[in-house]
C-alpha cells in the first residue's frame, strides 16, 4: 500500500511538471500585418513556399467590367520570400509594410519596363483577395479567387 502511495505521488509530480512546461511554453502571435502577408503569399514553410490568386472580376467606379476568356486566366503569384510574378510573365518584388498596403514593383516581360504600383487591399482571407488600385483618377478593384 506504501509503495502505490510513492507511486502515485511520483507520477503527481511528473504530471504537474509537465503541466508546467506545457504552460510556460512560448507561443507566437502573429501581428496583423505578418498575418495578412502569410494568407498573401504563404508560412514559408515547407509546402507553403507561395500563393497564385487567379482574376475573377474586376470593378471599375463601382461598376463590373466583363472580363475576356483570357483575362480571367491572369495569376499573380506572391512568393514568401517577397518575389511577384504572374501569368504574362512579368516579375519582380512585393511588399507588405503596413496592414492593408500591398506595394509592388513589376518588371514587364515584354518591354523590360519597371513600374510600381500601391493597392490597398479591401478584402483577404484563404480564398478570395480584392485589390483596390490606388489611382486618383480612376477607381479600379480587382477580386482574385486562390488558384493553389
Amino acid at each position: 500500500m506504501l509503495e502505490k502511495m510513492i507511486s502515485l505521488k511520483k507520477h503527481g509530480y511528473l504530471l504537474a511538471l509537465l503541466m508546467l512546461f506545457q504552460f510556460c511554453t512560448k507561443k507566437v502571435v502573429l501581428t496583423d500585418v505578418e498575418f495578412q502577408r502569410q494568407l498573401l503569399a504563404g508560412t514559408g514553410t515547407y509546402q507553403n513556399m507561395e500563393r497564385s490568386w487567379r482574376l475573377d472580376s474586376t470593378y471599375i467606379n463601382g461598376v463590373a467590367i466583363s472580363l475576356t476568356t483570357y483575362q480571367r486566366t491572369f495569376v499573380k503569384t506572391f512568393m514568401h520570400d517577397g518575389i511577384y510574378k504572374d501569368s504574362e510573365l512579368n516579375n519582380g518584388t512585393w511588399e507588405l509594410s503596413k496592414l492593408n498596403t500591398l506595394r509592388q514593383k513589376i518588371t514587364y516581360s515584354t518591354t523590360s519596363k519597371i513600374d510600381s504600383c500601391s493597392f490597398e487591399i479591401l478584402l483577404i482571407n484563404a480564398a478570395q483577395l480584392k485589390l483596390k488600385l490606388n489611382n486618383a483618377t480612376v477607381k479600379t478593384e480587382y477580386l482574385f479567387k486562390i488558384a493553389n
